[in-house]
């Protein structure tokens, strides 16, 4: 099933852009998460359920598998 996206643009926290793409991933173990970037500035960053994850978070959930 897919999540709800927003029809609103993102826009870059970090330079105000509304050029930003989302993918929305699955990961291994199952966890749902948006990959975002940025194209003017190129800052990327995750989120999940709308709340940023640390690229060391995402890594970790990205090693683990479902049981």
């Amino acid at each position: 099933m897919g999540r709800n996206v927003s029809t609103e643009p993102l826009v870059c926290d970090r330079c105000g852009a509304a050029s930003v793409i989302q993918i929305e991933l699955t990961l291994p173990d199952g966890t749902e998460v948006d990959f975002c970037s940025c194209h003017r500035c190129e800052s990327r960053w995750w989120n999940q359920d709308g709340e940023a994850l640390a690229l060391d978070t995402v890594l970790e959930m990205a090693r683990r598998s479902r049981s």
